[in-house]
């Protein structure tokens, strides 16, 4: 069996650890990287490729055109709806959802002087990063994991938030790291596996998913379905797992941290379908609550350019 993904170091790491129990099951697999959208252009907007696919997007063409039997995303990267005939098969045990400060000279969010310039290419962490220090100067980094850090110590930015779990799967602790306590981008944290529907791989996929994982990965892509959400918007969410009792916590912000809206639900869990209901559940909360409404209707009128 071929497994797609992109051909940075994490992205291959992560394919290796999607193949391990994949492999336990007498499965041959065989990765092959591909280049995408988001790998060759380095220097536009992660938001300007439309949706949330500037990776996925190509990977999710190759596998529709026989290039391969199934794919490996960092499940945040995966628009909430696949690709016709294609659908999330698997998923492994969840790392961490938190966001790091990575900062030079020892300092943190709190102790970064006013006008450090740091760099993110996420909405939500900007206006995160704003609410609480709307004296920083956030810009748009590219580039991958090593590329990044390297534009950090080259003293082109004074801070970087990144991704722990990218961070811990390659081995990387950088000095005074420091967890901030945002809520993430939904689904952060997951490797998944992408197949074709009712093929051998997806059977197989479901049959070694981490159950846990799965049905939270489900909630929250259920809520970003039921609101039409892409990487434009400064949204966040979570879900975990209290027994047999899911806990979803969500929140959109104004893209400059100004205002912000956050809900939650709590609701037994024990399938597929009823974390789908759980997370569209909480969707229409959302579509419910005017001033939701507002911070929605602006962050997509900023994206596209509008006043």
């Amino acid at each position: 069996m071929k497994l797609l993904t992109r051909g940075s170091a994490l992205a291959l790491l992560q394919a290796e650890r999607m193949a391990l129990p994949l492999r336990e099951k007498g499965l041959a697999v065989e990765i092959v990287p591909l280049s995408t959208r988001g790998d060759r252009d380095t220097v536009s907007p992660l938001c300007s490729f439309g949706g949330s696919g500037a990776f996925s997007g190509c990977i999710e063409e190759a596998l529709l055109g026989g290039k391969g039997d199934g794919a490996v995303h960092s499940l945040k990267d995966v628009p909430s709806c696949c690709r016709d005939g294609l659908e999330i098969a698997s998923v492994l045990p969840r790392d961490s959802a938190e966001d790091v400060l990575v900062a030079r000279g020892g300092f943190t969010l709190e102790t970064l002087p006013e006008g450090a310039v740091v760099g993110t290419s996420s909405p939500r962490r900007k206006a995160q990063l704003l609410r609480v220090r709307p004296g920083l100067a956030v810009r748009e980094i590219r580039g991958n994991l090593s590329t990044r850090l390297k534009k950090l110590e080259d003293g082109l930015y004074d801070a970087l938030v990144l991704a722990a779990a990218g961070l811990e799967r390659m081995g990387i602790r950088p000095p005074g790291a420091e967890s901030l306590p945002f809520l993430p981008a939904p689904c952060q944290g997951i490797i998944a596996l992408e197949a074709p529907l009712n093929s051998p791989l997806f059977s197989l996929g479901r049959s070694v998913a981490h159950r846990e994982t799965f049905l939270c990965s489900v909630a929250e892509r259920s809520l970003l379905k039921t609101l039409g959400v892409g990487c434009h918007v400064p949204f966040a969410a979570l879900a975990r797992m209290e027994g047999r009792i899911l806990v979803l916590k969500a929140e959109i912000l104004d893209p400059l941290g100004r205002e912000s809206v956050r809900l939650s639900c709590s609701c037994p869990v024990t399938s597929e379908e009823d974390a789908v209901r759980a997370g569209a559940a909480l969707g229409e909360r959302f579509r419910e609550t005017p001033p939701a409404v507002r911070l929605f209707a602006e962050s997509l009128a900023q994206a596209e350019g509008r006043p």
